[in-house]
């Protein structure tokens, strides 16, 4: 049998499949980083890629979270070693090994991870998410959900792992928002891009001029 050890690396491994690059590559023959939003997940993939992909992109980030946690739970390893098997899921998809330490958002294996673990703060992080696109303030609603998942495990009594887990969890999502896939620009001032980095999940507060902004000037229209 594998041990904890063996467990956690094997989730590793798995989240380090970076599915949304080799989408990217395999399908138009480019580096997704380099397009739209940068991103090496779904939401760029629906941005740069393809629509139809994006959704069964999403799904496989969603079942590699989930992954790491089954991984130990069919070993018959504990809680705590489901939850760090699941964490390292998380962690190869946002620093990926084989993209140079760059990555996704980890929302994708973010709510697998929930999934597995607690239903409750799976279910509060999409009302919370649900709210937000009604609202048109995805990423904001994305953060308050986040933050907002080991509270709804901690109510739901889940065991305190899960709920060290969770908190884990979403600072780890929150903490690759900030650092992202690289410094920021010079062009945006300091100290003020790493709160919008934080508030809106990107350099410039304008979506529609964030994610054209690597297009060439005749198509940012």
């Amino acid at each position: 049998m594998l041990s904890a050890a063996g467990v956690i690396v094997a989730s590793y491994v798995v989240g380090s499949v970076p599915i949304a690059y080799l989408v990217g590559r395999v399908t138009k023959g480019i580096d997704i980083r380099e397009h739209g939003s940068g991103n090496v997940g779904a939401s760029n993939v629906w941005q740069s890629v393809s629509r139809a992909i994006a959704v069964p992109v999403g799904l496989a980030q969603v079942a590699q979270g989930a992954a790491g946690v089954f991984i130990a739970r069919a070993v018959g390893e504990p809680e705590g070693v489901q939850v760090a098997a699941g964490l390292a899921v998380v962690l190869a998809h946002d620093w990926n090994p084989w993209l140079r330490f760059t990555g996704g958002r980890g929302i994708g294996p973010a709510i697998g991870f929930m999934g597995a673990l607690s239903l409750p703060a799976l279910v509060a992080f999409i009302v919370v998410a649900l709210a937000g696109i009604v609202l048109k303030a995805i990423p904001q609603s994305i953060a308050l959900a986040l933050i907002g998942t080991p509270l709804a495990a901690l109510v739901a009594a889940d065991r305190s792992s899960v709920v060290l887990g969770l908190a884990l969890l979403s600072v780890a999502v929150l903490l690759k928002r900030l650092l992202a896939n690289a410094a920021p620009d010079p062009a945006y001032p300091r100290p003020q891009v790493w709160l919008t980095r934080l508030v809106y999940d990107r350099d410039d507060p304008d979506r529609d001029a964030w994610v054209r902004r690597n297009l060439e000037p005749s198509m940012r229209r």
